[in-house]
């Protein structure tokens, strides 16, 4: 099966294998920013149809984002797992990851939805206003309805990524973003007799919208030519409790990573709330700015893991060290350049956001160390991602903690917030943290990638 891709005697320049690893990331981009898009599409909506609707959103996506960032981490080890069997031209064990994939995202997904009607209750007791409260519990109690979808959702697409196939996953991903804006205004505001639901609305059309979109995707991969012959919806086995503990065992580490870094920075957001609007919003400018360079750091990461997977699957350890090569030089130049170019253009940037001058000054200021925070911030997503096509989740989970929650967090709390270090430095004081925890994430990681490349320490694939 995989003979006619990789029979060539002359491995790929690394000319080659850049273009290869793009044509993995720049659909995966795509993807990425399309799956934003559908949350700021959401956002403009129901913002638009009342302040309150917006804010009971923010309330009830908040949570969901959560459970699906841990849904995303658990399930999205199968993705190097197919991919080596794949590199070691192992059709069974393909398929058979992808069949005990699908039982454990159907069953984590209906415990996704308990949860997502549990929650709500608890929702009165955050203070929030009673109709804000109310637009949330009805938000996350259908959003829920949709958990089993999108578990066999990132099984699939998991699927497609780990055989190069992406482009169908970008294409989607475009088509989805109209009739995201459509559905919304049809369920927000009500069309014709159709009354319309306000805030909750968008939950309708978040569920019904991850529902087709697994169903084009299951039937696509079902009928590719390149993978129609695993015949993963015949012969449905019963569960491989070794199989899923595996998967379990590599993807429960990446699902706490998710979460412990949408914690870190949702918690300091929350303290740097108070210290006014103008260090809030500057802020939130710095973080947008710095998710959209990091997207492309982890989007070049997941396809230089894809193929370092499949040359791991084939044994070829030369291939393992041109790609990772190849993937390292592109994420630190593009985060380099671009944060050279974020910094001569400082003050320009945050204008493109908002027009309160104290606000631009603040970000301004901070955009300045746009080089250094960037390329560290890049490597370490890097690195984070290769590892885990090495298999190697724990470890990675255990540096990112303390780097972030040990010693990123106490010393950005006590710069931004306390006397400690001689005066409060605010949301100056916190960046610090986020600098410093970044940083040692990405030399502790790349030191931990550097030793596992140095002794070949490939982790078996079972």
């Amino acid at each position: 099966m995989l003979q006619t891709q990789y029979s060539t005697e002359t491995p790929p320049s690394s000319a080659g294998e850049a273009k290869a690893i793009l044509n993995l990331a720049v659909p995966l981009a795509v993807a990425h920013i399309a799956m934003v898009g559908m949350e700021v599409i959401d956002t403009i909506v129901a913002g638009q149809y009342s302040a309150r609707d917006l804010a009971g959103l923010a309330m009830g996506g908040s949570i969901w984002l959560i459970l699906v960032l841990f849904m995303v981490g658990l399930l999205g080890a199968v993705l190097p797992r197919m991919a080596r069997f794949y590199g070691a031209d192992d059709p069974e064990n393909v398929t058979a990851e992808v069949q005990q994939g699908m039982i454990l995202a159907l069953a984590l997904g209906v415990l996704m939805t308990v949860f997502s009607w549990l929650i709500p209750n608890w929702l009165p007791g955050l203070g929030a206003g009673e109709t804000e409260t109310r637009i949330a519990q009805g938000y996350i109690r259908i959003i829920g309805l949709g958990f089993p979808a999108i578990g066999v959702f990132i099984v699939i697409m998991n699927f497609l990524e780990s055989h190069g196939l992406t482009r169908f996953i970008a294409l989607t991903s475009l088509l989805i973003l109209p009739l995201n804006l459509l559905l919304d205004y049809l369920f927000v505001f009500g069309i014709g007799p159709f009354e319309g639901m306000g805030g909750v609305g968008c939950a309708v059309t978040s569920a019904s919208l991850y529902g087709i979109w697994t169903v084009a995707l299951c039937v696509y991969a079902a009928k590719h030519p390149k993978l129609k012959g695993y015949r993963f919806y015949q012969r449905w086995p019963g569960i491989d409790f070794s199989r899923i503990k595996a998967i379990l065992g590599l993807g429960l580490p990446i699902g706490l990573m998710l979460l412990a870094e949408e914690g870190y920075f949702n918690i300091s957001a929350l303290l740097i709330a108070p210290l006014g609007i103008s260090s809030m919003g500057a802020h939130q400018i710095t973080i947008q700015v710095a998710a959209l360079v990091l997207m492309v750091g982890l989007c070049i990461g997941q396809a230089t893991a894809i193929r370092t997977s499949h040359s791991i699957g084939r044994q070829d350890t030369r291939g393992v060290t041109r790609q990772l090569k190849t993937g390292l030089a592109m994420v630190l130049v593009f985060s380099l350049v671009s944060g050279l170019l974020i910094m001569v253009w400082h003050q320009a940037v945050p204008s493109l956001f908002v027009r309160d001058a104290a606000v631009i000054a603040l970000s301004s200021a901070m955009l300045v160390f746009a080089p250094l925070f960037f390329f560290f911030d890049a490597l370490q997503v890097w690195c984070i991602q290769v590892l885990r096509g090495f298999q190697d989740t724990r470890m990675p989970m255990m540096i990112q903690l303390t780097a972030y929650w040990v010693i990123g967090f106490p010393l950005g709390y006590s710069l931004g917030l306390t006397d400690l270090w001689g005066e409060q430095y605010g949301v100056f004081g916190f960046w610090a943290g986020f600098m410093c925890g970044v940083l040692l994430s990405a030399l502790f990681q790349a030191r931990r990638l550097y030793r596992m490349v140095r002794q070949q320490v490939w982790l078996p694939a079972h």
